[in-house]
């Protein structure tokens, strides 16, 4: 049996526009799974996530932003995702907490997009700001939010972040970053 995989690949996008529509239980299930299957080394699992979903802790995150993601605020829903490198493989000293989770985030993405919804990874926020509002064990990294929605309009966007959702995605050819021997 041949999956068809790829077309969720190709057509996962980072956008920063969302309608306020919470996500249906069912979708946020799939969601979860996608998660919860992702590889890790040695099977540790070490990705621990909170999700984000009411009002009122949709706005607590919204302090949590740094300037630029004002756009984030209006996702109806945000994965906090975070790992204690304990949890995790040390092999070489390579703290594998970073990979592992970062496997557990792009299956997320694809999923999302497989369900029709738009989901945008960020790195801007502060950390201790997010630990201490959303109860995260200090001994955690966190290592991304993921905002998630059902697909806004352009047009709600200002100006400076609307362009950098027009701008067109563009990868490397796969010659100029492949070596074969």
């Amino acid at each position: 049996m041949v999956m068809a995989l790829l077309p969720a690949i190709e057509q996962r996008e980072s956008k920063r526009s969302f309608l306020p529509d919470p996500i249906p239980p069912s979708m946020l299930h799939d969601l979860l799974e996608a998660l919860r299957w992702a590889p890790s080394c040695r099977n540790y699992q070490p990705w621990r996530v909170v999700v984000v979903e009411s009002k009122v802790s949709l706005a607590k995150l919204a302090q949590c932003l740094a300037k630029g993601n004002e756009w984030a605020a209006k996702a109806p829903m945000a994965f906090i995702v975070s790992a204690d490198p304990k949890d995790d493989a040390t092999i070489d000293g390579k703290e594998y907490y970073f990979f592992d989770c970062g496997l557990a985030v792009q299956n997320l993405l694809i999923q999302a997009t497989a369900l029709g919804l738009c989901s945008h990874p960020t790195a801007g926020w502060n950390e201790e700001s997010l630990k201490k509002t959303f109860a995260i064990n200090e001994n955690q990294r966190v290592l991304s939010v993921v905002f998630v929605g059902l697909p806004g309009s352009l047009s709600d966007l200002d100006a400076e972040t609307r362009a950098k959702d027009e701008t067109p995605r563009i990868r490397k050819p796969i010659e100029e970053w492949t070596h074969f021997v």
